[in-house]
């Protein structure tokens, strides 16, 4: 295994921590799904997505029912380079959004994720989030 320099992880994790804003800043369901390699898997909550497939109609869904994202932060992010491609992302979020029925969710969970790169991109092969609504 070759050893990475100081600057590398440092590229490596300012690249991954660029890749995870943009996939929590997605406003469309194509973008969010195109965050995701072709064999990802993925748990939110209880629901297992053992495919991109799933996961795909958990997505659609979700944004045929986003009016308008009102906050969407990570919060204490660590990020762990495992290799020159691969690196695990852990975070706390903060995440508000109306639906098309004008009802504001509010959540707030932890996520974890494994991203790899794929033809120079960041893309996240394995992710868990377990969250809570919040009430209002």
């Amino acid at each position: 295994m070759t050893k990475l320099s100081r600057s590398e992880i440092a590229r490596i994790k300012a690249e991954v921590k660029q890749a995870a804003i943009d996939h929590l800043n997605a406003r469309e369901a194509e973008t969010a799904l195109s965050h995701f390699t072709e064999d990802v898997i993925a748990v939110s909550n209880t629901q297992l997505f053992p495919s991109l497939e799933a996961l795909a109609e958990d997505v659609h869904a979700y944004y045929k029912n986003l009016k308008e994202v009102d906050l969407a932060v990570w919060d204490e992010m660590h990020i762990k380079v495992i290799n020159k491609d691969t690196a695990i992302v852990t975070a706390r979020f903060r995440y508000s959004f109306t639906n098309i029925e004008d009802q504001r969710i509010d959540l707030q969970g932890v996520w974890t994720s494994m991203y790899v790169r794929r033809a120079d991109n960041w893309r996240i092969s394995l992710r868990h989030e377990s969250f809570e609504t919040l009430k209002k």
